[in-house]
C-alpha cells in the first residue's frame, strides 16, 4: 500500500512538472532541459509490458516487445526511453519513476497498455499531451475499448483518447464504432509480427491421426476445455477404427487454471500440453500441423497474434466467429468457422475439416499464407515510423491513412 501511494505521488509530481514546464514554454522548455543535461535529439518513449528478459510470451507482451525492438532498430536504442509495466502491481514506485523520467525528456510516447494500465497512466498522459504538446501514440491492446467507453458515463475516457495524437486499433470495425462514440482520432493498424515468408508449409500433412494444435494463453476463456472435449468426442465416435485426431496445446498456463487444466489433459487420451514457445519459434512450431484450433470464448478478441502465426505458417484455422473473425479469416477459404454462441459446433466443424479433400486443404493453406503479408513488420511498422517522424498536419494526415 505504501509503495502504491508513493507511486501515485510520483505520478502526481510528474503531472506537476508537466504543468510547470508547460508554463515555461512546453516543448521548447523541455528541449532546453535536454540541452542542459547533455541529452538532445528526438526522444521516443515506449510504455507497456516490454519484458526484455522474455519471461512472458502472452500476446500483449509479445506485441509490445516487437514494437520496442523495431523502434530501437529504426531510431537507435539510445533514443528510446522505456517504461516497462511488467509486474507493476509489485513495483509501482519503479514504474512511476520511469514514467516521470520518460515524460520529462520524450517528444513522443508510444503506449501499449492493458485495461488496468490505461486507468493508471491515461490521466497523466492526457495532461502531458494537452499542456506541453507531448505526442501520445496509443496502440490498443485487445478489442474491448468501445465497451470500456460505454461503461464510462463521465466521458473522461473519450477525452483522454481525443487528447492523444492517435489511437491505433487492430480492427476497422472498431475504428467505426469508436467514431460513433466520439473518438475523433482512431485509425486502423493491425497486429504484426516478424515473419519469414519462406517458413510456411503449403502441402497438407498426411498424418493419421490428424495433428491439431492450440497456440494461445491457456485460460478457460480461450475455449481450451471445448477443444479438448471436441477431440475426445471425435475419437470416441470413431470407435474401433482408432483415433482420428490428436491435440497439442502450447502456451503459458494461467496459475488459477493450472490444476483444472492438468486434470483435464490427464483424463483425455490424445491431448497433450507442450509448454510455452518463444515467439520467434511460433511459425516453425505449428506449421506441420493439420489445423490450428481457436475456439475463443472472448467476444472482444482483437487481432490475435496466434492467427498471424497461422498465416505465417500456412496453417488453416478452425475458429469461433468472434467479433472480428471476418477481418482476418473467411469460412471455406482460410479454414472453417462456427457460431460463437454455439461452442458445441466445434466438434462437427473439426469433423468437416478432416473430411475435406487434400486439394481443398492445400488451397486453404495457400490462401491463409497469402494474407500474412498484411501483418508483417515490414508492412505495419513503417506506418508507425512515418507517424513518429512526421510533423504537425502531415502527421495527422498520415495517421488516418
Amino acid at each position: 500500500m505504501r509503495a502504491r501511494t508513493a507511486a501515485l505521488l510520483s505520478l502526481a509530481g510528474a503531472a506537476t512538472a508537466i504543468a510547470g514546464m508547460s508554463a515555461r514554454g512546453g516543448l521548447a522548455a523541455r528541449r532546453g532541459l535536454e540541452t542542459a543535461t547533455g541529452e538532445a535529439g528526438h526522444r521516443i518513449g515506449i510504455m507497456g509490458r516490454i519484458d526484455l528478459g522474455e519471461t512472458m510470451v502472452d500476446g500483449q507482451t509479445v506485441k509490445t516487445r516487437v514494437v520496442y525492438r523495431h523502434l530501437a532498430s529504426r531510431f537507435g536504442a539510445d533514443a528510446i526511453r522505456t517504461v516497462d509495466t511488467l509486474d507493476y502491481r509489485h513495483h509501482p514506485l519503479r514504474v512511476a519513476k520511469d514514467a516521470a523520467r520518460c515524460l520529462a525528456v520524450c517528444d513522443d510516447v508510444v503506449v501499449l497498455l492493458s485495461d488496468n494500465g490505461r486507468r493508471f497512466f491515461f490521466p497523466v498522459l492526457a495532461l502531458a499531451a494537452s499542456t506541453r504538446g507531448t505526442r501520445v501514440f496509443h496502440n490498443l491492446i485487445g478489442g474491448r475499448l468501445a465497451d470500456d467507453i460505454e461503461r464510462d458515463p463521465s466521458g473522461r475516457l473519450v477525452r483522454y483518447l481525443n487528447s492523444f495524437q492517435v489511437n491505433w486499433v487492430e480492427s476497422r470495425a472498431l475504428v467505426a464504432r469508436l467514431a460513433e462514440l466520439g473518438v475523433r482520432n482512431a485509425a486502423y493498424l493491425p497486429n504484426f509480427k516478424d515473419l519469414d515468408p519462406l517458413a510456411a508449409r503449403l502441402e497438407a500433412p498426411e498424418d493419421r491421426p490428424a495433428r491439431l494444435c492450440v497456440f494461445s494463453r491457456v485460460v478457460p476463456g480461450k475455449g481450451i476445455e471445448n477443444a479438448v472435449r471436441a477431440v475426445a468426442a471425435l475419437n470416441e465416435a470413431a470407435g474401433t477404427d482408432g483415433a482420428v485426431a490428436s491435440l497439442d496445446i502450447y502456451g503459458p498456463v494461467d496459475e488459477a487454471y493450472e490444476e483444472e487444466f492438468r486434470a483435464l489433459i490427464e483424463a483425455v487420451p490424445h491431448a497433450r500440453y507442450m509448454g510455452s514457445v518463444k515467439p520467434e519459434k511460433g511459425v516453425e512450431t505449428i506449421r506441420d500441423y493439420s489445423a490450428l484450433l481457436f475456439p475463443t470464448e472472448f467476444w472482444g478478441e482483437g487481432i490475435p497474434g496466434t492467427i498471424v502465426d497461422a498465416m505465417g505458417a500456412g496453417l488453416p484455422v478452425i475458429a469461433s466467429h468472434w467479433a472480428y473473425y471476418s477481418e482476418m479469416l473467411a469460412d471455406g477459404v482460410t479454414g472453417l468457422g462456427y457460431d460463437f454462441e454455439r461452442p458445441e459446433e466445434l466438434w462437427p466443424t473439426i469433423e468437416a475439416f478432416l473430411a475435406l479433400p487434400r486439394e481443398e486443404v492445400e488451397a486453404m493453406r495457400r490462401a491463409i499464407h497469402e494474407r500474412a503479408e498484411a501483418y508483417t513488420a515490414d508492412a505495419v511498422f513503417e506506418r508507425i515510423a512515418e507517424a513518429l517522424t512526421a510533423q504537425g498536419l502531415a502527421s495527422r494526415i498520415l495517421l488516418q491513412i
